[in-house]
């Protein structure tokens, strides 16, 4: 039986990527970068490191505070010469870490299912940018209107029952939600015992891409749109119905469940499971279990401000947006191992909820030790940090109210962070 992936194996894993010269070589923007050391001060695995500190207080400051850290024996980085230093990795750098530690969990560990599924949702969400015109012309913008801002348009899959991002990328606001979802599943490593069942908003439902994803091999269930959906859908009249879709010189046969929620909204869903002891109430189930992703979404951008970029070039947001990505999982790790601990320490209390880890909490123990941990050299003083980040992050926990709902603000506003206005706060 294989033992879980933890924490202190993605410090480790992550240490032997930023150690391997083929990664540097293939995340330089120049063959010509980092191939003297000498007295630089900024190599290529402190520029990583440095960007993977969690970087939201003013840059000058957080520089300071990571030679503090890391113990330098030099005077303080500049933020100008960080500026320069960055420009010489591709975001290519930050993408492969946390695809490789995705994958490395998978690999290593006996993960959660559903009902012998890999249960994940996939979901686009815009990205609020600063408004400058490197970032307009890459991006492209949003408008109503009264107002014009710079937005990219960003799509992930989220593995459900284990809290976890499998592939992420950022585009071009012009970019349809489901021409980046076939990007995001062409990515996945194809040599997989365990068949994925992927969740579906309204955006998705289209003849072409569910040929596309019948073509791949792919289980799924769509959440369908009230106007706009595909004929053979909206003549359905029964709560769980077969039908068969056209598409080119194809012929699929898919069902069709409709249900209504306790507000009396109805919804309807496609799928192309056949297996009867899926039932109504069970695909009721998987279209809550969707809300996981929307939940996440909300972690990223208000917990760990992923839209907090820290320049204004396509290069530097996209180093910052997969950066973001693989701290979030890293987060994921800490919050899983920490609510462990919660629960059998909760074990033979009588309470009116489940308590989870704060994931508040836990993002600020992980800005707070990420840099020493990957500083360490010693097995034993790792796990002796570990054991103190894991105690702290347990002092503050979250009951686990079922249910609750979270309603998106749509409001086209401007990015809050304002580059030049950046906090001297944590």
């Amino acid at each position: 039986m294989k033992s879980p992936f933890t924490f202190l194996e993605a410090i480790e894993k992550t240490k032997e990527i930023l150690h391997n010269v083929n990664f540097m070589i293939a995340s330089r923007r120049k063959s010509t970068y980092f191939t003297r050391q000498g007295n630089n001060k900024l190599t290529f695995q402190s520029i990583i490191l440095f960007h993977l500190s969690i970087v939201r207080k003013s840059l000058q400051l957080e520089l300071d505070d990571f030679c503090k850290k890391l113990d330098c024996q030099m005077p303080n980085i500049s933020k100008q010469g960080y500026l320069e230093a960055r420009k010489k990795i591709d975001p290519y750098a930050f993408s492969y870490l946390f695809h490789s530690i995705a994958d490395a969990y998978y690999e290593a560990t006996e993960y959660k299912t559903f009902r012998g599924y890999r249960l994940c949702a996939v979901d686009g969400t815009t990205i609020k940018l600063h408004h400058t015109q490197p970032l307009i012309d890459y991006y492209g913008t949003a408008q109503n209107q009264k107002v014009n801002r710079a937005r990219a348009n960003a799509g992930a899959i989220y593995d459900i029952q284990n809290d976890l991002f499998r592939r992420a990328k950022i585009a071009p606001y012009a970019t349809s939600e489901r021409d980046l979802a076939k990007e995001l599943i062409d990515s996945l490593p194809s040599k997989d015992s365990v068949q994925d069942l992927i969740l579906f908003d309204r955006g998705y439902p289209a003849r072409e891409f569910v040929d596309y994803l019948e073509r791949s091999g792919i289980k799924y269930v769509m959440r369908c749109p009230k106007s706009g959906v595909m004929k053979e859908v909206k003549n359905t009249t029964k709560k769980d119905q077969t039908i068969q879709m056209k598409y080119k010189k194809e012929v699929y046969n898919l069902r069709v469940i409709r249900f209504f929620l306790d507000s009396g909204e109805e919804e309807i869903l496609l799928t192309n499971i056949m297996d009867q002891s899926f039932d109504v109430p069970t695909f009721k189930d998987l279209y809550f279990k969707r809300w996981g992703i929307e939940v996440k979404y909300d972690t990223l951008k208000n917990k760990l401000n992923v839209e907090n970029f820290s320049g204004t070039t396509p290069l530097t947001v996209e180093q910052d947006f997969y950066a973001s990505f693989y701290l979030i999982n890293m987060a994921s790790l800490i919050h899983g191992e920490t609510t462990e601990c919660i629960e059998r320490e909760d074990h033979d209390k009588s309470l009116k909820y489940k308590y989870k880890a704060n994931m508040n909490r836990v993002i600020a123990k992980l800005k707070e030790y990420l840099i020493y941990f990957f500083n360490m050299r010693e097995w034993s003083a790792l796990k002796q940090l570990y054991k103190q980040l894991i105690d702290e992050a347990q002092e503050e926990k979250t009951p686990e109210r079922p249910g609750r709902r979270c309603p998106r603000n749509e409001t086209l506003r401007s990015n809050p962070y304002a580059l030049n206005q950046k906090g001297a706060l944590p």
